[in-house]
């Protein structure tokens, strides 16, 4: 039982690093905790299921669509409800955050009916693209499973490498620093920002497909996996990417050991339990600064 439960943790952790690092790079470069994150993960897996199930595309292209579809609705969230907020109303650092989490969390709620309404509000899963089993230290995984937890590191490292080593990169981690050095320098910072929040949609398509094709996705799930994305980039420090990723294993492994040893349909609780602990012994997590 403990193999299996070190085994799954692996799997389900590294969906949760690719799913929250996007997260993670918007609140430090933006300072939006956007609550419709999950609802764009949910979105991206049910568009993908509907184009590989019922529209019959080709697999790769369903997929490539679904990260798309998760592109469109991180531009859509940051055209149709932040910048607007930021340029036609002049508020406080402290209003605008507390505006900010209300229109995600209205903007998640729409989202949520019209995938409704549109799909049904029913569990879907991708289907898994490559089929067989291997044995990893005497646990039967699906070859599928394993492929995407590879991805999802691979994806992670591609980000690091990409704002490291870049120009582009580096204007975003400037931006994240001091953007307002930044504009003084020529930079326009709402181009920067238009770039973050399509890299965000990117990278919450492609987890949003990865999680659809693991655990499964609905239209009503979007606002758990807010609330796992939100414990995790909580726990770790807001705006540290290090954190996060260390947080993600954690929620990660007691997540699946939960789901193991408890039953499945307590699986989030203990997530929600740690982000409260954290909000009150230590609001600015393992690794944050603010």
């Amino acid at each position: 039982m403990l193999i299996q439960v070190i085994v799954s943790g692996l799997l389900i952790s590294a969906i949760y690093a690719l799913a929250t690092t996007g997260f993670t790079l918007l609140y430090g470069v933006s300072g939006i905790l956007n609550l419709a994150h999950g609802t764009t993960l949910a979105a991206s897996g049910i568009a993908t299921w509907y184009l590989m199930g019922t529209a019959q595309l080709n697999p790769l292209l369903a997929i490539v669509l679904g990260i798309l579809t998760g592109i469109v609705i991180g531009l859509l969230t940051f055209i149709l409800i932040i910048r607007p907020l930021r340029t036609l109303m002049k508020l406080s650092v402290a209003d605008e955050h507390v505006f900010m989490l209300v229109a995600t969390l209205l903007w998640t709620i729409i989202l949520q009916e019209a995938l409704s309404y549109l799909f049904g509000d029913v569990p879907v899963s991708v289907p898994q693209l490559v089929p067989g089993i291997v044995e990893i230290f005497g646990v039967r995984t699906p070859i599928s499973s394993v492929l995407v937890a590879g991805l999802s590191w691979c994806v992670i490292a591609a980000l690091w490498f990409y704002v490291s080593k870049t120009r582009s990169g580096q204007t975003i981690l400037a931006a994240s620093i001091n953007p307002k050095g930044l504009t003084l320098c020529g930079v326009n910072l709402n181009a920067v920002h238009i770039v973050v929040w399509a890299i965000y949609g990117g990278l919450a398509g492609l987890a949003g497909v990865l999680v659809a094709m693991i655990l499964g996705v609905s239209p009503s799930g979007g606002l758990e996996l807010t609330a796992t994305a939100f414990s995790i980039v909580v726990l770790g420090g807001l705006g540290s990417v290090g954190g996060t990723l260390i947080a993600a294993n954690l929620i990660g492994f007691i997540e699946t050991g939960t789901a193991y040893l408890i039953s499945p349909s307590v699986r989030t609780l203990p997530a929600l339990i740690i982000l409260i602990i954290v909000l009150y012994v230590r609001p600015q997590g393992l690794f944050g600064r603010r």
